[in-house]
């Protein structure tokens, strides 16, 4: 499990260091680097996956996990002094540390050097274990058909953008593949089959029950269809059910298919999700974190902070396990710089504090109404 991570001259950060908890929630901002901080790992995986990282020493900026356009892209943007030298720094909870110092002096280049310093084996780290997953922020929604495989010379089970999750809830049904770790079995189950969970949650999560039915088409796509309880057993295809279904899917599927020291990265899991969905899939998230899944959320929801904060009234998550990462903005002589603020649950969820623009527009908007 990750621990820490530091940035140096990485995109809007001249030097930062962030720690990291089983579940760790990002917010802010626009533009102020709460993807910069994903960026940077998803920037090692697929150079750890192409090989670059252990027998060429370099990274590459633009690959399938993340596209960083160049060295002059990736470097920090408010600096006025040349700072050719990134540095992107992990530390885990075994103790081992690791560093890659990159060299970014050629502005143009897509492909940079970089030096390697650290302890513990790289495979070791669950960023760079097969059953690493990220979801992106922008998921793929409804669609006539989806593919089998996607094009990606480098992809998640799921595909970075959930393009594979139809085609492996498919593949889960013919193989009887069961959940990762039987305590997030839905309460309605007595049976740790992966695809009965995922309808169960899907079903609890939108309020509404529903079984996901997928349908070979070729050696190439399948088809994703709902079918809704008291609909005379039709399946309606993905393009006529609303996008909260097909957008909330892969991130179920990756906290139910997740094992215990597994890395799980979701941005906005509250897309097109109503608030009431939105707590539940946040609760969902904190259930996989509390037994062992390291999950990191990008999220602008304040429903999916207060599902975390539940979670941790309920003892479903405890001390030591939530880490709050908030970006906002400070004014200097150099423009607007960020300032990373670290928010601590105390008794019973409290806050230890509420920085500006944590979360805090509906309480401002109270005010202004009443």
């Amino acid at each position: 499990m990750l621990t820490k991570l530091h940035l140096k001259n990485f995109k809007i950060f001249r030097e930062e260091e962030f720690e990291l908890a089983p579940l760790t929630l990002i917010s802010g901002l626009n533009g102020l680097g709460k993807s910069s901080i994903i960026q940077s790992l998803l920037l090692l995986k697929q150079s750890y996956e192409i090989g670059y990282l252990t027998s060429q020493s370099k990274v590459d900026l633009s690959n399938d996990y993340v596209n960083l356009e160049s060295a002059e892209a990736l470097l920090y943007a408010l600096e006025t002094t040349d700072a050719t030298n990134v540095a992107i720094g992990l530390e885990t909870i075994d103790g081992d540390k690791h560093v890659w110092d990159i060299d970014a002096t050629n502005p143009k280049s897509k492909v940079l050097n970089c030096t390697h310093t650290g302890t513990g084996p790289l495979e070791k780290l669950a960023l760079f274990q097969e059953d690493f997953m990220f979801l992106d922020a922008e998921r793929w929604g409804p669609r006539e058909t989806y593919y089998k495989k996607e094009k990606r010379a480098y992809n998640t089970k799921l595909g970075i953008q959930g393009e594979l999750a139809p085609a492996y809830i498919n593949d889960a049904l013919l193989n009887n593949e069961q959940i990762g770790m039987e305590q997030l079995m839905h309460p309605s189950l007595s049976s740790p089959d992966l695809y009965e969970n995922l309808n169960a949650w899907l079903s609890d999560i939108m309020s509404l029950p529903v079984k996901t039915r997928v349908t070979e088409l070729d050696e190439s796509r399948v088809k994703l269809s709902y079918q809704f309880e008291g609909a005379k057993g039709m399946a309606y295809s993905a393009l006529q059910v609303g996008f909260g279904f097909t957008f909330s899917m892969p991130v179920i599927l990756a906290a139910l298919r997740a094992k215990k020291g597994d890395l799980v990265i979701v941005e906005n899991p509250e897309a097109h999700l109503h608030p009431s969905a939105q707590v539940k899939i946040g609760r969902l998230l904190s259930l996989a974190a509390a037994n062992g899944v390291q999950i990191i959320i990008e999220s602008h929801s304040d429903h999916i902070l207060n599902s975390v904060r539940l979670s941790f009234r309920e003892n479903i998550l405890v001390d030591g396990q939530i880490k709050f990462i908030h970006i906002r903005n400070i004014r200097s002589n150099n423009g607007i710089l960020p300032m990373v603020d670290s928010v601590i649950l105390k008794d019973k969820g409290k806050l230890s504090h509420r920085p500006p623009e944590f979360f805090d527009e509906w309480d401002r908007m109270l005010t202004k109404l009443l």
